[in-house]
């Protein structure tokens, strides 16, 4: 009997947008500043295929912004803050591209919330759930049962 049943799919964080006024409440960054910041060439509007001429932030800025912000409340100078940013954007993406080809979506597995990661084997015979337990990420492979 399979006890797994799908609460949540994939979210596809590359078609969050944002506007200026949004990405700012959200990060606690001011629109002048992340105008500034956009004119230093530190963060990224979305290009827009419409008439429209407001600015549109894309998932990627979010998190550069919210980073940059993290160091400048840390101490560091906005030229640091912006390395730091850089830094931890490229590793991000890295996850990201593992997590996007990874995550299949949350289920429900033996009564408890699970990350199913997909297929643990080239057979594609197990699969691989994570799951917290005691707020500890637990593991678990199990027969894929196709």
């Amino acid at each position: 009997m399979d006890n797994r049943s799908t609460i949540h799919k994939k979210t596809a964080f590359d078609k969050l947008q944002f506007g200026i006024g949004d990405l700012a409440r959200m990060t606690g960054v001011s629109t002048r500043q992340l105008r500034y910041w956009e004119k230093q060439g530190y963060v990224k509007a979305l290009d827009r295929n419409d008439d429209q001429e407001s600015r549109l932030y894309g998932f990627r800025a979010f998190l550069k912004v919210s980073i940059i912000k993290q160091h400048i409340d840390d101490g560091d100078t906005l030229r640091t803050a912006v390395i730091h940013a850089n830094e931890h954007i490229d590793s991000a993406m890295i996850t990201k591209h593992i997590m996007k080809q990874a995550f299949q979506g949350l289920e429900d597995f033996q009564g408890t919330v699970a990350v199913n990661m997909g297929y643990f084997d080239d057979d594609e015979t197990q699969l691989l759930y994570v799951f917290l337990e005691d707020g500890k990420a637990k593991y678990r492979v199990v027969d894929s049962k196709k």
